[in-house]
């Protein structure tokens, strides 16, 4: 290559960075000045900035400390195999987007193998060519509208919840495992994305509800976390309109509130099952089989961040005889003694720091009264937090792994947690 090519492929390089600067830059600047409060521009720059920081060092994290190994870099690696792929005529346009059969052997391209990998494969393979190729700005890209989509809710529900607008932004924007692991080249991004969005656009559509228009997003939403995170819509949707109709619903005032509450759980089983039965892990019967192979696998997989449950031949047994361990390690675990490196510590330390304000919200929630919206909207989060932490915590033993796959429940939890702490400081006054 002569030294004419080398500097002018520099220079194509440098342009295409310089875009997407200018693009990002472009974006946030449109937000930030619709963002009315000077208190709140600063939060919403403090977390827009924090966010392409983690991006950028979960490549470093996967790319130098794990030796390029790992999730992330294999998403990146099959994206680009994907891309090369209909770059070169080996496939049509129709089967790289999706609207035809791929037609690759599982040698050629083993993303097709899950079908959730193969889905978030192919979402980032477009940005893997709006990006040329480039790793970090893929990762900058997912992280930064990640990050949008957190703060467009929050800043949201910050408007609904005046007074409770810096516990809100806190336990949404600032916990450090939340943000980190939500943001870089993994499908929690992606998922936190979808999950925010339909939050945002919920929220948007319950103060009008004549503007159907957000009907749209709240649909695109939900297909894409079916897609890639489907235990999170089979057991969010449900709950969602659930806890939207008791806190609006003025007709169940008649009723006792135990009435209420049976109501509620009747409801949320018929409707959980009926999403349930919709995705073939549970129609075919294997869910508890299926939970009990993921755990095998990954325990066998797993050393020092291994998670211990009792062992049993029966599948169902196993399930619920570990139910209650699952759920508190989904919670409140790691322990101190339980780290075993330094970014486990910094986590144990995280939770440690939650079990401590979790017993103290409990304490002083007795001696609070709560309005209707916020008993079941409580109830929804409690019982939303506490069936994904159980499950996903049994079916990954391992808290590598889990430390990414609570980021779809524990930011609720910490909502809960601090409105409640910052409820009992506001009545104080």
């Amino acid at each position: 290559m002569s030294g004419l090519q080398h500097r002018l492929i520099h220079f194509e390089s440098m342009m295409t960075v310089f875009f997407h600067i200018l693009l990002i830059s472009t974006i946030f600047v449109l937000i930030y000045r619709k963002t009315a409060n000077g208190d709140d521009k600063m939060v919403f720059f403090t977390f827009s900035l924090l966010k392409i920081c983690c991006g950028i060092l979960i490549g470093f994290l996967y790319w130098s400390f794990y030796g390029g190994i790992g999730d992330t870099i294999y998403f990146y690696e099959q994206a680009e195999v994907l891309f090369q792929y209909f770059h070169g005529d080996r496939i049509s346009f129709s089967s790289w987007v999706g609207f035809s059969p791929l037609n690759l052997s599982l040698a050629e391209f083993s993303a097709q193998y899950e079908p959730r990998t193969f889905f978030f494969v192919r979402c980032i393979s477009f940005l893997y060519a709006f990006s040329q190729g480039n790793y970090f700005t893929m990762s900058i890209y997912l992280s930064f509208f990640s990050g949008l989509a957190t703060w467009g809710f929050a800043y949201q529900l910050g408007k609904c919840c005046r007074m409770q607008k810096r516990a809100i932004y806190v336990a949404l924007l600032f916990i450090p495992s939340i943000t980190f692991w939500s943001s870089g080249l993994l499908k929690e991004s992606l998922m936190t994305m979808s999950i925010y969005g339909l939050g945002y656009a919920v929220l948007m559509w319950k103060n009008n509800y004549k503007n159907w228009i957000y009907s749209m997003p709240i649909l695109v939403c939900l297909l894409v976390l079916w897609q890639v995170k489907y235990y999170v819509p089979i057991v969010l949707i449900p709950i969602l309109c659930l806890a939207l109709f008791f806190s609006q619903s003025n007709f169940l005032s008649k009723f006792r509130f135990r009435t209420k509450i049976a109501l509620f759980l009747a409801l949320l089983i018929i409707g959980g099952l009926g999403m349930a039965l919709m995705h073939p892990v549970f129609n075919s019967g294997r869910f508890f089989e299926l939970v009990r192979i993921s755990h095998d696998v990954i325990a066998r997989n797993s050393s020092v961040a291994i998670i211990h449950f009792q062992n049993t031949e029966n599948n169902i047994l196993f399930f619920i005889k570990n139910l209650p361990l699952a759920w508190f390690t989904g919670v409140f675990r790691p322990l101190v003694w339980e780290s075993f490196n330094a970014f486990s510590m910094l986590w144990a330390i995280e939770k440690g720091v939650f079990t401590v304000l979790v017993l103290i919200a409990s304490f002083l929630s007795f001696k609070m009264k709560f309005n209707q919206t916020e008993k079941w909207w409580g109830i929804a989060i409690l019982i939303y937090s506490s069936i994904l932490s159980s499950v996903l915590s049994l079916a990954t033993p391992n808290f590598g792994t889990l430390i990414r796959y609570e980021v779809a429940y524990m930011p609720f939890l910490w909502l809960l947690v601090l409105m409640t702490l910052n409820k009992y400081k506001v009545n104080l006054k």
